[in-house]
């Protein structure tokens, strides 16, 4: 999946062929040749962000659009269609994200290119490196239980009567902001919390009750913390993004590309894949008393 920084232009091409009577393809120009860009909306419903007739003729049979900043305003899913009339009719299809060019990475492009010895000046990987280095990331964050940076997060609770803990959903637990009921009252915490960094459990001091038959509001609550690793990626998830990487790059480009010997492949909870152990064996130490990986605290 292609992806791009919020605030870049996106450029994309296309190809219009049209068939022979032996089988075989010639390109041809279109008569009439449309772009259509959407954008998935939180609803599931999609929203157009672009319609393009005058698409750039490069040669015959070949077109691009450059779709400008002001169509890609939102970061999110985009999908488009190319539909092409009378000559060379026929619809073509794709799909990229935008993302905040300020999200941090665990592994910088710059990075990855010194990792998989490939010029800084060579960008024709560019973005299928990048799309690894966002999968990798993704599943570190399902293997450790959430963000690797601190991030603020709003989760929905139920609470019950004499109810002393909240669980929140991810962790490393860093501090909690607020609990405010979804009716709008909110529960003092200015005297301060206990915090259970690892499993993510919230009490108050002295063991207190949260919510109680004097309480008048509804129990559901708003609970808004910071939870993640600190305000730089640790350098263990750094060092395993690189060995991922690696694997992910070679596997894709056969046999001769592997390194000699290959390396033990292990499957670790979270992972929708198989890595090396080398990089397991990364996940099994801890940051600052907390284990990396999340089954380590259930």
């Amino acid at each position: 999946m292609a992806r791009y920084p919020l605030g870049q232009p996106v450029r994309v091409p296309t190809t219009v062929k049209q068939q022979n009577v032996d089988g075989t393809f010639t390109l041809v120009n279109a008569t009439t040749l449309t772009l259509l860009v959407k954008l998935a909306q939180a609803d599931g419903t999609q929203a157009v962000t672009g319609t393009y007739a005058s698409p750039t003729n490069d040669s015959t049979g070949t077109y691009h659009q450059d779709i400008p900043v002001t169509d890609l305003t939102t970061t999110g899913h985009y999908q488009y269609t190319w539909t092409a009339t009378g000559t060379g009719a026929g619809v073509s299809l794709g799909e990229f994200d935008v993302f905040d060019p300020f999200e941090t990475a665990i592994l910088p492009l710059q990075d990855a290119k010194d990792a998989l010895n490939i010029p800084q000046a060579t960008t024709t990987s560019d973005t299928e490196i990048a799309s690894y280095i966002a999968t990798i990331k993704a599943n570190l964050e399902k293997a450790t239980g959430g963000p690797l940076v601190n991030k603020a997060i709003t989760e929905r609770s139920e609470m019950l009567s004499g109810q002393t803990v909240i669980p929140v959903r991810q962790r490393p637990l860093v501090s909690v902001t607020s609990i405010a009921s979804a009716s709008g009252g909110a529960i003092d915490i200015s005297g301060g919390l206990d915090l259970d960094t690892n499993a993510g459990l919230i009490r108050r001091k002295l063991g207190l009750p949260f919510y109680g038959p004097f309480f008048t509001w509804l129990p559901q609550v708003n609970v808004t913390y910071v939870a993640g690793w600190g305000t730089s990626v640790p350098p263990t998830f750094n060092t395993f993004a690189r060995i991922v990487l690696a694997h992910l790059w070679t596997s894709q480009r056969g046999p001769a590309a592997l390194p000699m010997g290959g390396g033990e492949m292990v499957t670790v909870p979270g992972f929708g894949f198989a890595i090396p152990n080398m990089a397991a064996e990364l996940l099994d130490g801890s940051f600052g008393g907390v284990p990396f990986l999340a089954q380590a605290y259930v």
